[in-house]
């Protein structure tokens, strides 16, 4: 492609001007990334439906001023000799006064007001004071304002009625990346167009064009790096690379880029994900010092593991999501097979919510290396590594009968003694015996184990969980019989709306497993039975008293009292189970 291809104009911009002012779109043809709203102006301005006042709001580069001013060159158009045009049009010739004109900035009837530095009302009342007067040399008079949400609301007030019913001559094109600024006063007076961020393929395309019609050498990974780093500007995507050519002499390499951005290699994350997944904390700590070593902005790093983590995340739920082209994509496919998917979903929440934690760190790399510690310290237990811990409750250690020596603060010198600390002996309680019931040995069980005293034991056994383990413990054993193979149980309970058929049948299911018979359950609502969530409510309310008796006569703790006046917050006492 020349470079002459996306310009209709005979006036080419000047070989010494930045990417992103040569290569401005010049038309609604080669305007690329905002096909909705060149449809809708071009439709407009063929059918000559014109409205008197657009918005076009949207972030960074995406192409408002760009399509403000191929909207004023549309509505001026006048054509060339050979052929001339009376009216708007969508296809502006780009060889006409008006057109050549506001390319290059000078057109009498086309003026772009900065609302950032003119805001107040008096650069607004002397802007539409130029309104009433008609054009000079144009077919339309166009006021386009930038940035319109900088305007103060005594600017926005004195605008609304020209906004609203301007001249015939007079069009109003405004742009803004806050319209939630914009009053609806004038937001209703305008029709609103929303310019989408520009996809990363597309930027990269759009790349190869350009360096191609500049004869630098193409390397799609580096482009695909500038891409990324756009997020979505078109503008930002050929000043990163005007910079590159700049820092390269013109090699665009990919390594090239990647040092003058500071960005990550996709190598580096790939290791840290191995390294989450095969949960090697050194291996971590290693990758993070590598990174600092290299000067590598660790914000732009979290970023980047994040947008990693998405791919495995969608190549989980939609493998045909993962592109061949992507460099990345035979270790994406890996690594989604390698993690769960709550893994990643975790992974992926943490490192977007520490780049604010970034800026609390003593330093960047320290954060970061935080980051990556807590994806390690919060991953899904896999129930093996703690399972001895897990099954055993844990216990106050046992009295020392020769006592233990444990520093005290002396009252007169401020400086740790020495006295006798005696531990608290662990207290046996049926509910701490329930916390932890005997699993059911394989193969039926004795119906004679079945009865309304033991049944506390029996939904401990069961060990239901959730919700069918809440109703459980609501309830108590009235009677049971056995009628024609099936045995008929009878459960009262005072919470009669956790009685749900699908809970009752959980209950009847874990029954049938214990005892190895199919179970039928009734239920009924009382309120004078005692449930087994009272009687564990009751053992557990014992086990407190008796605890706080034995911290009251403690000596250890009395001796705390005199020496540095400890208190005890009343309530604070419970058993460890």
């Amino acid at each position: 492609m020349s470079d002459n291809s996306l310009f209709e104009s005979s006036e080419l911009p000047a070989p010494g001007l930045a990417l992103a002012r040569k290569w401005r779109p010049r038309n609604f043809a080669t305007l690329i990334g905002q096909d909705h709203v060149v449809q809708a102006l071009s439709h407009a301005l063929d059918q000559n439906r014109l409205h008197h006042a657009w918005l076009f709001t949207g972030t960074r580069g995406v192409g408002k001023t760009t399509i403000s001013r191929i909207l004023a060159k549309s509505l001026n158009c006048t054509g060339t000799m050979d052929h001339p045009i009376t009216q708007p049009t969508s296809t502006p010739c780009g060889k006409c006064s008006a057109c050549t004109e506001i390319d290059a900035g000078r057109f009498v009837d086309y003026v772009e007001m900065d609302a950032a530095s003119n805001r107040g009302i008096g650069d607004m009342i002397s802007l539409l004071e130029k309104a009433i007067y008609g054009p000079t040399s144009g077919r339309f008079k166009v006021f386009m304002i930038d940035e319109v949400h900088m305007l103060t609301n005594q600017a926005f007030n004195s605008m609304l009625k020209t906004l609203e019913e301007p001249p015939p001559h007079m069009k109003f094109i405004l742009a803004t990346t806050d319209p939630q600024k914009i009053p609806v006063t004038v937001l209703s007076r305008c029709l609103q167009f929303n310019l989408k961020q520009m996809p990363s393929p597309l930027i990269v395309n759009h790349l190869k064009t350009v360096l191609g019609s500049e004869q630098i050498p193409i390397h799609e990974g580096a482009l695909r790096i500038i891409a990324k780093s756009a997020r979505g500007s078109m503008r930002d995507a050929l000043s990163l690379t005007d910079q590159a050519i700049a820092y390269s002499s013109g090699n665009l390499t990919q390594d090239a880029v990647r040092n003058m951005l500071g960005s990550l290699d996709d190598s580096y994350l790939i290791r840290m994900v191995d390294a989450l997944a095969s949960k090697n904390g050194k291996d971590l700590i290693d990758i993070s010092s590598e990174m600092g070593l290299m000067s590598i902005s660790f914000t732009t790093a979290l970023q980047d593991l994040a947008s990693l983590l998405q791919k495995i995340a969608m190549a989980q739920v939609i493998p045909e999501s993962v592109l061949e082209e992507w460099p990345e994509a035979e270790d994406i496919v890996r690594l989604a097979n390698l993690i769960s998917k709550e893994e990643v979903q975790l992974f992926y929440q943490i490192a977007i919510t520490s780049r604010a934690d970034l800026l609390l760190a003593p330093e960047e790399e320290t954060g970061f290396m935080m980051t990556l510690l807590r994806m390690l310290a919060f991953m899904p237990d896999d129930g093996q590594s703690h399972s001895t811990s897990s099954s055993t409750p844990s216990a106050p250690p046992s009295r020392n009968p020769q006592g233990l020596s444990q520093p005290k603060v002396s009252a007169t010198s401020g400086k740790p003694s020495h006295i006798s600390a005696p531990s608290i002996a662990p207290i046996s309680t049926p509910l701490a015996n329930a916390a932890n019931p005997t699993p059911p040995s394989t193969g039926a069980q004795s119906l004679r184990e079945l009865s309304p005293e033991s049944w506390r034991n029996m939904v401990n056994q069961l060990a239901l969980k959730g919700f069918e383990g809440q109703f459980a413990l609501q309830t108590a054993l009235i009677s049971y019989q056995e009628k024609s193979g099936t045995i008929m149980v009878k459960l009262a309970t005072d919470l009669p709306q956790l009685a749900t058929t699908p809970s009752i049948q959980k209950l009847a299911e874990a029954l049938q497993t214990y005892f190895n018979i199919p179970f039928k359950i009734t239920i009924e609502k009382s309120t004078e039975i005692v449930t087994v969530a009272h009687l564990e409510a009751k053992d557990q309310a014992i086990a407190k008293t008796e605890l706080e008796k034995t911290f009251s006569v403690d000596p250890f703790l009395e001796q705390l009292k005199q020496e540095i006046g400890v208190t005890v917050i009343e309530g604070s006492i419970r058993p460890l189970s």
